[in-house]
């Protein structure tokens, strides 16, 4: 087992590396960068991860891993609940962990890092994808079809998925603004829980 300290140690790089990653890129950001944000030596960063590769990637298993650990997405739902119910609990986990002070939007540059990996992928966008996109893709196209059923047509399957993402994934990408123009919708519980509702029946 770790000792104490060298977990810490771990988890401040891994903490620095991500902000930076999110502020500067996987191309532009150094490790020289990333190891005097953390307080360490280069030669203890490449002793835990190697090369700044390593890191990268030790930083995307980071944040999808303890994301969907903490907020998983069939948050909130009890056995046997409908499909409706598990729709909002799939809303309620993806908004938490993109908004939430105690998930990727509480720790600087995580949400950033994820929303800058899908809109300017590096060559690690696959595991991204296979760890974190893909279950959650089964996940929601099952509670979906649920819904949809008897009618359920392909096109409008996806279309209905997508719609669902793409309205979480919103409040992420247009923070910035969103902060300026209502600043009443935050990463508090009761306004990520509120939002996840209102996304549920609008859809």
């Amino acid at each position: 087992m770790k000792k104490p300290e060298t977990q810490g140690t771990r988890e401040r790089i891994l903490d620095a590396a991500g902000s930076i990653f999110a502020m500067r890129g996987f191309r532009a950001a150094t490790v020289r960068q990333i190891s005097e944000a953390a307080g360490v030596n280069v030669a203890l960063l490449h002793y835990y991860f190697k090369d700044k590769a390593g890191l990268y990637q030790a930083v995307l298993e980071d944040l999808t891993d303890c994301g969907l650990r903490d907020f998983p997405p069939d948050m909130g739902v009890r056995p046997g609940d409908g499909p409706e119910a598990r729709l909002r609990g799939f809303v309620r986990g993806l908004l938490f962990r993109l908004l939430s002070d105690r998930s990727w939007g509480g720790y600087e540059g995580k949400a950033r890092l994820i929303i800058k990996e899908i809109s300017d992928p590096t060559p690690y966008m696959d595991q991204v994808v296979e760890r974190f996109a893909r279950p959650q893709k089964e996940v929601l196209q099952g509670i979906v079809s649920e819904i949809l059923a008897p009618h359920l047509d392909p096109l409008r399957l996806r279309a209905c998925c997508l719609s669902v993402v793409a309205q979480c994934l919103h409040y992420a990408y247009a923070k910035p603004v969103i902060d300026r123009l209502l600043p009443g919708v935050g990463s508090r519980d009761e306004d990520i829980a509120l939002l996840a509702a209102h996304i549920t029946e609008f859809s």
